[in-house]
């Protein structure tokens, strides 16, 4: 019987970037899915500014980059077609390095990562096969698979369960869901229009309680549409072709106005209930769950791939730890703590942004659009609207007794790309490991802190003044505004914890044997 390090179930996008990440690290590792091929229809269309840092750290995002478009603008427009918000995007704080908001083609995205994973030489494809059942222990899982030639067993010490909303390894470890119970119906319409027309690049959430939409150009032409569906619609005939043109005609002309509603080939058209779930754990001894596995998001924040994206990150760097470098097991609890509350904000943020696009009343209506009127000559009653978040994490490994700091849990701002210290940017300097970044610190300072008892639980020490990256003048401002002189970053590129320059070698040897205790 053959062994492995990690099992990974389901070779969709999270799957595949899980594969990459962990396949990076040398592990032995066995991907399985009923599917032999990319699904070729889009479903996830957005991006983040830290999803493509992780892209970054797994040395595909030149790649990625390729089939990506920046969004400029998001307008929200009222019943009557008046534009009730515009947010613009463009020109949005980038603090990982790289937009917030970029719209993508799924299909050339997973074709990137399969392409990829294909040359680490310890990872097995068994794509057309099913994971039938599972023996959980302590020390190694037992999988039971079969596919149309052969029914086997092999034993993982990890298993990871990348497998979708309908998860095989959730059910089996029966893990219960909470159910946000945000339920609706739409259409979901994929649209290609012909590259002679020029498409207007603004987003558009079209605020109408006889039929909210969003329409949203993607990458060169194609079109992403969601038609909400009502109680009184005829469902038989919500997919038809001739009804999706109906309901497209009055808002082409957003996008060009020579476009009609006969423009263009509808690749999709599909009915979907968006829902608001999150597994009670995302783990049971060495089983993980990970993206739709582990949680559900409406769409309307563009969050369901990146938060899987970055459970595998999360989880990557804490397996890695604890066979490479003799961290405790105990840290994999941390997986759960840390990358839920993230996940029920997204979910609930999305919600919030959900009510606002999706209401069917016309009082209800009447009332959003009046305070959203309002709301534009004060900005901050518009943060709910907001597509750039810190995603901080509360519980976990993070100080919040030592030195409570805001930042605390938060990711680290990357200075700009263009800026590099021997042709690395900040990510490459600090590395994979943790990190101890410092500020304003003098060399006899950062040599009695180089002697402490557990700093060789840094796999670098970075004095910021010694670096070209003291040349971004936001980076340093952070720095400044926040009261840091020292930083300690995890893998995940999360900030442990951090203090000032008070009595500094006390409180970064404090900090470190905190962090010490932790792991091991």
């Amino acid at each position: 019987m053959k062994n492995y390090d990690i099992a990974i179930i389901g070779y969709g996008p999270v799957g595949a970037a899980a594969a990459n990440i962990f396949g990076s690290k040398g592990f032995n590792i066995l991907v399985i899915d009923p599917k032999e091929k990319i699904w070729d229809i889009p479903r996830a269309v957005h991006f983040d500014g830290q999803t493509q840092r992780i892209f970054q750290s797994m040395g595909l995002i030149d790649e990625i980059k390729e089939i990506l478009d920046p969004a400029e603008k998001i307008k929200f427009i009222d019943s009557n077609g008046k534009t009730l918000v515009e947010v613009g995007l463009k020109d949005h704080s980038q603090p990982n390095g790289y937009p917030e908001d970029v719209f993508f083609n799924q299909p050339l995205f997973e074709k990137i990562l399969r392409t990829n994973a294909e040359k680490y030489t310890k990872i097995d494809f068994k794509l057309g096969s099913t994971l039938v059942d599972i023996e959980v222990s302590d020390e190694n899982n037992k999988l039971y698979i079969s596919n149309l030639h052969e029914t086997f067993e092999v034993n993982s010490k990890y298993v990871l369960g990348c497998d979708g909303a309908d998860s095989f390894i959730r059910k089996r470890l029966n893990i219960q869901s909470k159910d946000f119970e945000c339920d609706q119906d739409w259409v979901v319409v994929d649209q290609i229009i012909d590259k002679k027309y020029k498409i207007n690049r603004c987003r558009y959430q079209i605020c109408d309680y006889k039929r909210p939409t969003t329409m949203l150009p993607i990458v060169d032409n194609h079109i992403r549409w969601e038609f909400m569906i009502k109680p009184t619609d005829d469902i038989s005939k919500m997919e038809n072709e001739s009804t999706i043109r109906d309901l497209m005609e009055p808002h082409l002309w957003r996008l060009n106005p020579d476009l009609n509603k006969n423009s263009g080939n509808l690749i999709r058209s599909s009915k979907y209930t968006f829902h608001g779930l999150i597994a009670n754990d995302f783990k049971f001894k060495n089983c993980f769950l990970l993206g739709d596995a582990a949680h559900q998001t409406p769409p309307f924040l563009g969050q369901g791939l990146c938060q899987g994206i970055k459970d595998a990150y999360n989880l990557s760097w804490k397996i890695d730890g604890i066979e490479n470098n003799n961290f405790s097991t105990k840290i994999l609890d941390s997986y759960t703590d840390e990358r839920y509350e993230v996940v029920e904000f997204a979910i609930k943020t999305a919600i919030k942004q959900q009510n606002i696009i999706a209401s069917q009343s016309s009082i209800q209506s009447f009332f959003r659009d009046s305070f959203l009127r309002i709301a534009k000559l004060f900005p901050k009653l518009l943060s709910f609207l907001s597509f750039s978040y810190d995603w901080k994490y509360s519980n976990g490994i993070i100080d919040n007794d030592l030195y409570p700091n805001k930042i605390n849990g938060i990711v680290i701002p990357q200075p700009s790309l263009d800026i590099v210290h021997n042709g690395m940017n900040f990510d490459q300097i600090i590395g994979e490991g943790f990190a101890l970044i410092l500020f304003k610190i003098d060399n006899e300072t950062e040599h009695r802190i180089s002697k402490l008892k557990n700093i060789n639980i840094f796999n670098n020490i970075i004095n910021i003044d010694n670096y070209s990256f003291k040349e971004d003048k936001s980076f340093i401002e952070w720095l400044s505004n926040n009261n840091i002189n020292a930083a300690i970053v995890k893998p995940d590129k999360h900030v442990y914890g951090c203090c000032d320059d008070n009595d500094i070698i006390f409180k970064i040897d404090k900090l470190t044997n905190k962090l010490y205790k932790e792991l091991n």
